[in-house]
């Protein structure tokens, strides 16, 4: 589930950024730092290209700014936080305090898209999203993370667009 992708050493509790573009590139830093992504260019590029198709910033203080990018080994997630706030082209014109950006290899399509519902689903939970903005370290927030994960049960089926549906793995309740 999501604590699979999202390990202590992947979580930065205060950013310095204050824009979209320093932000995108301070959590691009820490996935080249982790060995994830092997070239930050194509990999920022990927996620503004992204961004121009429209805003992952969802509203209500989340952003969840995503790519497949065959510089990506793997599937994993950056969780950022701002305190203050960074101005990221939001649905709602507000301020970003939680962002997810998940960087993905070009070969995994439907863990990638359970993955996104995932960070979806838990982000519509106000009491979550408040308890990972006040958390007072990366320690609380991955067992923030990890009780999401455990009660919140197996993954479910995602509905796209054109009527197809993404299903779960029936044998591991995952879709790895």
């Amino acid at each position: 589930m999501l604590a699979e992708v999202l390990k202590e050493d992947l979580v930065l509790s205060e950013v310095k950024s204050e824009n979209k573009e320093d932000l995108i590139k301070e959590i691009a830093s820490r996935f080249i730092e982790t060995g994830i992504v092997k070239d930050k260019r194509e990999f920022i590029e990927a996620i503004r290209k992204r961004e121009k198709i429209e805003t992952t910033a969802i509203g209500d203080g989340v952003a969840i700014p995503h790519a497949r990018s065959d510089t990506v080994e793997g599937l994993t997630v950056v969780l950022a936080r701002s305190k203050n706030g960074i101005d990221f082209q939001s649905l709602d014109s507000k301020p970003v305090h939680l962002i997810f950006m998940i960087a993905c290899a070009q070969n995994i399509g439907k863990q990638y898209l359970q993955i996104l519902a995932r960070i979806a689903r838990l982000c519509k939970n106000d009491k979550m999203k408040d308890a990972l903005i006040k958390a007072k370290d990366k320690k609380e927030i991955m067992s923030l993370i990890k009780g999401f994960d455990a009660g919140s049960g197996k993954l479910e089926e995602i509905k796209l667009k054109k009527g197809r549906t993404v299903y779960p793995n029936k044998k591991s309740g995952t879709d790895i």
